[in-house]
């Protein structure tokens, strides 16, 4: 059979899928593999002409069996004490991750201490020490902390980052978050030696790039050489990401393929001898591997290099599906849920496409010089084959990237050379590498320059939403078809023939004419709004309010935007983390209008990443904090600033102001008429408090308001019976009773945290809410709540 090993690899991915998909019992699936295992080996010695059946059965039923075998590993009987403080002691298995905001460890269990009770344990976890001062430990070290034990819920809202099942890919049971660096203590060590010497050199070469280049110069370095991304600033990720130049700080074939470059050209120099050059190449390939934490990517190269390089001494053909296949299978075996980190989905795929359509793409320009053709080729040829896992996982289309790649190629191969001789300087002499590490500043922040200049370029990146699973696979399927079609031999001629065929003559007139009329209702249906919906959706922000409304005519509204501690200061949480990305799945690029009800950082939060990250037409805002006595949350100064340098166009509402974004939505502001002041809390119920009318449906918003602001709404008898309630203050106890009688929702949505310290919502509120008959649906429990209608009926989704 050709290409065994790329069919059973296959049948062992299939198994992989199978084995997530559905809940099997092992018992039976380990049966199934032993019998498939001996119908192989009956099969084979009876050469039985169905043995390829046979065989792919059998690593089918393996690769479920080792995915079951996977996912118990993860299990540890440590998550019995989810939401309790325990005493552990751990070994550090891996590298510390350093980040602005604290130190994360990968903690392999040893013992626990929990209500008094003292056991040995297994398991990993995933420490995080909060703040960045104090020690850092490494690999091997043993610690003993006490800390909070959690285990992470799913996403609450569509398509969000599933961080549970993130952590079960790593082999991670749960996390530990420790409070302070007080809490550790340093009680052994231990660990691989040959793992505790990468790493060392690891650090050490780090801390020469620290010592003789800038901040961002030694960050963006020590991402292209080793992969270390937690000290790059979030806007220059973001750059990287929106301009296709991300991979170059994920080690991956392009960087291993240049080590490999390197150290035969070295070995070329010593004129070795060629029967040894694979035996000393394959050690620091693998050391290499090692030091950048041995990641899927580089692992996928390192391995297809290494059997490359065998392959070559050997003598034997080199055939890279086989070589591509194997890699995969040998780090499948390793852990067959890796299958599912977006990394080695895009590492094996933009492979795939540099192989197998890079050929093809060369040949279609036979007059340009090879070197031009592959510079245009090689990244066009990467762009085509990961473009829809892209937009499938990041809803991001970069047309620059392509232009991006062009400028910064040659540019990031004399970055690396010019950092590698200043390590080598510096492990000399350290003055050595401030010297050359001058030029590689230097050279850094050119690339900065056009990453940045890149990203600057009009229509450089937007967001689309996610396409379908079997628009994606359908995209490959066409891909490879117009690959092989094009690899036949006088294939424009053949194609002619069968359109002579096919079309006669007199009638290629009405083909054309129907041919640009299908194309020009096509282009239609996706450009123009084909909804004719109205759709609220009221996003998981933990404790906090944040609600997207997109109009029948596709005209976008954000209703708060959510806020954790002190974002309206640091302006980081909730816009960057959830928000922003939710609008980003939908394919939102901009916004109509940002509505901001008071300024409290749990609703105004987020609109500073919100404000940054999107264009907004117009923002509104509650009259309350403009006046000299008003309470603001610490921090909205810097909103308010932020917009006026922004250059935003920013309006007050009072009650009876209308705001008109769509024919077919009406928006009328019921209160505040003035800011409130001495109440209970005059932010809170100065809230903005609107009632949107979609045809014969109704919604009503309305911020924070309280007992006050309620009892004024009712006896100024501009409330009446409104369908969808966004209920007041995350269900807080501190309502007027008529309120709810007289809006009387059929749907009563409450924005909250789980678990949240202010006890929210209130048992008397649901019980009100109850009495009245009204649906109620609950962020903490729910996740996202998502109403859709047509303008008859409504239709209810959840995030969970």
């Amino acid at each position: 059979m050709n290409r065994l090993i790329l069919f059973l690899v296959l049948a062992f991915i299939v198994g992989i899928v199978v084995g997530t998909t559905y809940d099997l019992q092992m018992n039976f699936v380990m049966g199934a593999t032993v019998v498939a295992c001996g119908l192989a080996i009956i099969g084979i010695w009876r050469t039985w002409r169905y043995n390829a059946g046979v065989l792919f059965c059998v690593f089918l039923c393996l690769g479920m069996v080792w995915t079951g075998l996977a996912v118990s590993a993860v299990n540890s009987p440590v998550t019995a004490f989810q939401g309790k403080n325990i005493q552990i002691v751990g070994e550090v298995q891996d590298r510390p991750d350093i980040r602005p905001d604290g130190v994360f460890y990968k903690l392999g269990l040893l013992r626990m201490t929990a209500e008094g009770t003292t056991r040995e344990m297994t398991g990993v976890l995933r420490v995080k020490v909060v703040g960045a001062k104090g020690p850092v430990y490494h690999y091997g070290d043993i610690l003993q902390m006490k800390g909070l034990l959690t285990l992470p819920e799913p996403p609450g809202n569509p398509g969000a980052f599933d961080y549970r099942a993130w952590l079960q890919r790593q082999g991670i049971a749960a996390t530990l978050s420790v409070k302070d660096t007080k809490e550790i203590k340093l009680v052994g060590r231990s660990g691989n030696p040959i793992i505790r010497i990468a790493y060392t050199i690891r650090d050490h070469l780090e801390q020469i790039f620290d010592h003789t280049m800038t901040k961002i110069g030694a960050s963006v370095i020590k991402g292209i050489l080793f992969g270390t991304r937690g000290e790059i600033p979030a806007d220059v990720q973001l750059a990287f990401n929106e301009s296709g130049l991300v991979h170059i700080l994920s080690v991956s074939g392009y960087h291993v393929g240049l080590v490999t470059a390197l150290v035969l050209a070295v070995l070329r120099l010593l004129r070795l001898p060629r029967r040894f050059t694979a035996w000393v190449a394959i050690p620091v390939l693998l050391f290499y591997a090692l030091m950048t934490g041995m990641g899927p990517a580089v692992m996928r190269a390192t391995l297809m290099a290494i059997l490359l390089l065998i392959a070559n001494h050997l003598g034997r053909m080199q055939d890279w599906p086989t070589t591509l296949a194997a890699a995969a299978g040998i780090i499948l075996i390793f852990n067959p849920l890796d299958l599912f980190d977006v990394g080695f989905q895009l590492s094996f795929l933009a492979t795939w496409g540099l192989l197998y359509i890079t050929p093809k793409l060369n040949s279609l320009l036979p007059r340009v010089p090879v070197s031009l053709a592959l510079l245009i080729s090689v990244p066009f040829a990467a762009q085509l084959a990961t473009w829809p896992l892209v937009v499938l996982y990041f809803n991001l289309i970069s047309p620059v990237s392509i232009l991006a790649n062009l400028l910064t190629t040659h540019l990031v191969v004399l970055i690396m050379l010019f950092g590698g001789m200043g390590l080598l300087g510096g492990l000399i002499y350290l003055p050595l590498a401030g010297f050359i590490n001058t030029a590689t500043d230097l050279l850094t922040r050119l690339f900065l320059w056009l990453v940045q200049a890149s990203t600057s370029l009009p229509g450089a990146a937007w967001y689309i939403p996610a396409p379908s699973l079997g628009l994606v696979i359908f995209y490959y399927v066409l891909l490879v078809g117009l690959v092989e079609l094009t690899k036949q031999p006088e294939w424009r001629a053949q194609l002619r023939n069968w359109l002579d065929e096919a079309i006669k003559p007199a009638a290629r007139t009405k083909w054309g004419l129907g041919c640009c009329v299908f194309l020009l209702l096509a282009a239609t249906w996706l450009l123009w709004p084909v909804k004719h919906q109205l759709e609220l959706h009221f996003i998981d922000v933990g404790q906090g309010d944040s609600t997207l409304i997109i109009t029948p005519g596709e005209h976008t509204l954000l209703v708060d935007a959510g806020g954790w501690q002190d974002e309206l200061i640091t302006g980081k949480g909730a816009g960057n983390y959830t928000v922003v990305p939710y609008l980003h799945r939908l394919g939102i690029n901009s916004l109509d209008v940002l509505v901001i009800t008071h300024p409290h950082a749990d609703h105004a939060g987020g609109a500073r990443a919100v404000l940054k990250s999107l264009p907004v037409k117009l923002v509104v805002l509650s009259p309350y904090g403009f006046g000299a006595g008003d309470k603001v949350d610490e921090g909205y100064d810097i909103l308010l600033q932020e917009m006026k340098q922004q250059g935003l166009v920013y309006r007050t509402a009072a009650g009876g102001d209308q705001l008109k974004v769509d024919p077919l939505v009406t928006i009328r502001f019921l209160s505040p008429t003035a800011a409130y002041h001495h109440t209970r809390s005059d932010a809170n119920n100065s809230s903005l408090v609107f009632r949107l009318d979609y045809l014969r449906r109704s919604v009503l918003f309305t911020g924070d308001i309280e007992e006050e602001a309620e009892k004024n709404l009712v006896q100024s008898n501009i409330l009446s019976q409104t369908e969808v309630l966004k209920v007041p203050h995350h269900g807080s106890g501190y309502f007027y009773p008529e309120f709810f009688e007289r809006v009387k929702p059929k749907i009563a949505v409450i924005s909250a945290g789980a678990g949240n310290r202010f006890g929210h919502p209130a048992p008397k509120t649901l019980e009100k809410l109850k009495e009245l008959g009204s649906r109620i649906y609950r962020t903490d429990q729910q996740g996202a709540v998502i109403l859709t209608t047509d303008g008859t009926t409504w239709q209810v989704k959840t995030g969970k």
